[in-house]
């Protein structure tokens, strides 16, 4: 254990009193962890991580997650003294509009900060994803690549159900560079661990297949120490459960009032009192900071540096900018949109070496996968198949964390209705900003017997909702080869693909998709005397032209595969794809009519779906559920007279 007067023991205290400084400012926060886990924090940045807080961003630090998020104090706070760019006055802006350190981690505002975390559990899940990248680009670049990935998780974590399905993903893929530290203090918000959860964690991460280390006490720097060298050692991923207090050394050490009670200026004094720390206006001393830097340069100035050459063949499988739209026959235009996509992604996935992923135990469904290539596990890091499981959150958070890892592009797939399970992660992924590609298929009533357990209503809209996301549902081949080529090229939001279990038909071509593309709808027919626009996403695009061939005066069908992007345009352009003013406005999507009566106007018709669907045949369910083509167009006819 470290003397009480050692530069250890000054750092840490330094870093428990700087933290809570920044809380009783703000006036908000979470004192707990900051005064609880402070130890964990400076054993991670002092004496283990590989980084360079003057290259935050180089290729091949190791990584560090704050999974349990409401730390962000304390991780700022050592950001700052281990040097990255936080002043002393960013600190002093904790939680403030427009400051580098707001209330929760944020990766692309602070220096340091590796993911975006809070919502518990999901930073666990990026950390898997991490792991899981280096795994694979050490495999193909191990002279770039060759890093540990660290997380810290609090009991929170651990309760959340992605926790369960991620470390379960870890152990099965025997991620041994994937050291987790568990703030093990038996206190959530509302009381003692206890009367919510009586999980064995230690047991529970065992029977995943980690190695599990126990520290039993929170404030011995050597055996957190000893603790973090062993796992380095292990051929399993490893838990760290590091038995602390809460709040310790303040006025509620223990107490679940700990976690978010900001500590008034006289029980401010009082913590410096015990932490024998001078309070001086959130500076660190000299000596404190110098040390921190000398260790960090240490590690940083004996890691190998790659060849240019090694460098080079590293960057080049990334690029994007030259891949080429797989060509569409009209034999694959006949296909569904899950068998037109796998076409596309098997074309791009050559052209594209870091291009890997897979699906929710849905392969055989979903179409998703690189075919020839072998499957990643513990025996194959090179493989490009991921067999993620039944695991649709977990499966969401750890993409989030091989986007975040950088170095390659990823997939992953399963039905729509099955979205609702990673729908935080998706909200993750754009609020992020990173290129994660989603591949729901199975998009709607067509589903068939399976039923409404499996027939998607009202996701596709709640997707469509999501900020800095591009939804995109094809409704002809073409546009399905864009939508991939759009999805990988996309550097700063995910691209969510809706594909059809069942057939497209051959309509549109590359100029139409083109359009569609660029603007988010684009005329499949067209007619200049058109009394009515029919405006369809996906298979209903089909629908519309079946439509427009009964009705007795002419129409344009227009394929609408991405609504916000035409819902942005200016109205001059929007007016040139779809006139308001010439013709009545009727939509048809297979889905919730909610947030369409933008597009249809006050006179204008909406096709949809506010109910659930039922078990039963393809066509048989489209007759049903009012999405006959004889049907749609008597109703046209009986509104135009």
């Amino acid at each position: 254990m470290t003397t009480n007067n050692s530069i250890e023991t000054q750092t840490i205290n330094m870093l428990r009193l700087l933290s809570n400084q920044m809380i009783s400012k703000a006036g908000s926060g979470h004192p707990g962890i900051a005064l609880g886990a402070a130890p964990i924090l400076y054993e991670l940045y002092a004496n283990q991580l590989v980084i360079n807080p003057q290259n935050p961003k180089m290729i091949n630090r190791d990584r560090f997650v704050l999974s349990a998020g409401h730390g962000a104090a304390l991780l700022y706070a050592t950001l700052h003294v281990a040097g990255f760019n936080i002043s002393s006055d960013d600190l002093q802006d904790f939680r403030q509009p427009y400051s580098i350190t707001p209330g929760h981690p944020e990766v692309g505002l602070t220096p340091g900060v590796e993911a975006t975390t809070g919502p518990l559990g999901q930073g666990l899940g990026m950390a898997v994803g991490m792991a899981m990248a280096e795994e694979h680009l050490r495999a193909n670049h191990p002279e770039v690549i060759n890093h540990y990935t660290y997380a810290l998780v609090g009991d929170g974590d651990l309760m959340e159900g992605v926790s369960h399905e991620a470390a379960s993903l870890a152990g099965q893929q025997q991620l041994e560079r994937l050291i987790v530290l568990y703030d093990d203090n038996n206190v959530s918000l509302d009381g003692p661990k206890n009367r919510a959860d009586v999980t064995d964690n230690i047991v529970r991460f065992q029977s995943y297949g980690w190695q599990t280390l126990l520290v039993d006490d929170g404030n011995d720097l050597n055996a957190i120490h000893d603790a973090i060298e062993m796992a380095k050692k292990s051929d399993k991923p490893s838990l760290i459960a590091v038995q602390t207090v809460i709040g310790d050394f303040g006025p509620f050490a223990g107490s679940n009032k700990a976690h978010g009670t900001p500590l008034k200026s006289s029980e401010l004094l009082d913590l410096a009192h015990n932490l024998n720390v001078d309070i001086d206006n959130f500076n660190v001393p000299a000596n404190l900071l110098a040390d921190m830097k000398d260790r960090i340069m240490r590690r940083l100035n004996r890691e190998k540096q790659p060849s240019l050459l090694a460098m080079q063949v590293y960057e080049a499988t990334t690029a994007t900018d030259k891949l080429k739209v797989p060509a569409i026959n009209d034999e694959l235009k006949q296909q569904a949109g899950r068998k037109i996509s796998k076409h596309v992604l098997q074309q791009f996935a050559k052209q594209l070496p870091s291009l890997w992923g897979g699906s929710a135990d849905l392969v055989a469904s979903t179409n998703a996968e690189i075919v020839g290539a072998d499957l990643f596990n513990a025996q194959n890091r090179a493989g490009r198949n991921i067999a993620f499981g039944v695991r649709e959150f977990a499966m969401g958070a750890v993409m989030n964390g091989i986007a975040l890892h950088g170095g390659t592009k990823i997939f992953g797939a399963t039905f729509l209705a099955f979205s609702d399970y990673m729908k935080a992660a998706i909200r993750l992924s754009a609020l992020q900003k990173v290129p994660v590609i989603y591949v729901f298929t199975h998009d709607s009533i067509t589903v068939g017997e399976d039923g409404p357990t499996h027939q998607p209503v009202e996701q596709l809209m709640a997707l469509r909702s999501i900020p800095n996301v591009e939804v995109l549902r094809p409704g002809t081949a073409n546009e399905i080869a864009l939508a991939w080529q759009q999805a990988l090229t996309s550097i700063d939001k995910p691209t969510i693909l809706i594909l059809s279990r069942g057939n497209l038909g051959t309509q549109g071509n590359e100029v139409q998709a083109s359009n569609a593309q660029k603007y988010g709808a684009s005329e499949i027919i067209h007619n200049e005397q058109a009394k009515i626009n029919l405006i369809a996403t996906g298979s209903e695009v089909q629908i519309a032209i079946k439509v427009k061939e009964l009705l007795p005066f002419p129409a344009n069908v227009i394929s609408m595969p991405n609504l916000r992007k035409f819902q942005s345009l200016e109205k001059s352009k929007r007016n040139n794809i779809v006139d308001e003013y010439a013709a009545k406005n009727v939509i048809i999507e297979a889905g919730t009519c909610l947030g369409w009566r933008e597009i249809a106007q006050d006179n204008g018709l909406i096709f949809g779906l506010d109910d659930f669907g039922m078990s039963a045949a393809p066509d048989i369910a489209l007759r049903e559920l009012g999405f006959d083509a004889h049907a749609i167009s008597a109703r046209i006819i009986e509104d135009v007279k």
